[in-house]
């Protein structure tokens, strides 16, 4: 996969990881803690900074990023093994078909071409915001209706 710009890693990789964290928080029914989503969403910013270009194949890149998390949640002690890693699985391919919808909704209502999309950064961020309120209002959803995976 293509190398992000530093600068990349803060505007698009940081608040995405965040928010997929955020989701795996209240998927886990773990309580909300800003600071500490903070700090994993910038180690796997930054981790997966030096991890993307070293691999070409997308899903692999997926299955590292989930590897990444699953590392970084153990290491904070957020959750157990078994409930962090169904909740990083769940949390991750909720983001994705976020994504997927988002970016096809987008080039179906624009028809705005994906190599454009790729190249030109204001309009990549201006695409990016809708996915990103919508994981968010997602976080938010799980979190108020209490929509864990675990009962205690």
């Amino acid at each position: 996969m293509d190398k992000l710009a530093i600068w990349e890693v803060f505007l698009f990789s940081v608040p995405e990881a965040a928010v997929i964290i955020s989701i795996a928080f209240g998927l886990g029914g773990v309580k909300f803690k800003p600071k500490e989503i903070l700090y994993i969403s910038l180690l796997t910013g930054i981790i997966l900074y030096f991890i993307r270009p070293l691999v070409s194949s997308y899903i692999v890149n997926v299955i590292l990023y989930i590897g990444v998390l699953m590392i970084l949640f153990l290491v904070f002690k957020v959750m157990d093994f078994f409930k962090g890693m169904m909740s990083v699985i769940l949390a991750v391919s909720i983001y994705l078909i976020i994504e997927y919808l988002n970016v096809t909704a987008i080039q179906f209502l624009f028809d705005i071409d994906p190599v454009i999309l790729l190249k030109d950064y204001v309009l990549r961020f201006v695409c990016f915001l809708p996915q990103l309120l919508t994981a968010i209002l997602i976080s938010f959803a799980i979190r108020k209706y209490k929509l864990y995976l675990f009962t205690e």
